[in-house]
């Protein structure tokens, strides 16, 4: 059970791996409808809103972002994998 334990906190740490890609390009989504809300006001434009949408969508294309999602998937379907091995005992 200790290696099940050490599995699972694997792929969280891949999970929480992905989610700051996530989270990072959630944050540059929530700027640029900011920017588009302001610019739809007619406040100043200090930036682009379409310059910070495709931030958010390069880090969603990102080769880091692939490589996260497979370790995630990968680490998380091998500790059910284990979990359903050592179960089945």
């Amino acid at each position: 059970m200790r290696q099940i334990a050490l599995i699972t906190r694997d792929a969280h740490s891949a999970l929480l791996d992905l989610k700051k890609l996530v989270d990072s390009a959630a944050e540059r989504i929530r700027a640029a409808e900011l920017q588009s809300v302001g610019a739809a006001l007619g406040s100043p434009r200090t930036d682009d809103p379409l310059r910070t949408l495709r931030m958010a969508a390069e880090t969603l294309r990102s080769s880091d972002f692939e490589a996260a999602v497979s370790q995630a998937r990968a680490k998380t379907e091998y500790a059910v994998s284990c979990c359903f091995t050592a179960t089945r005992k």
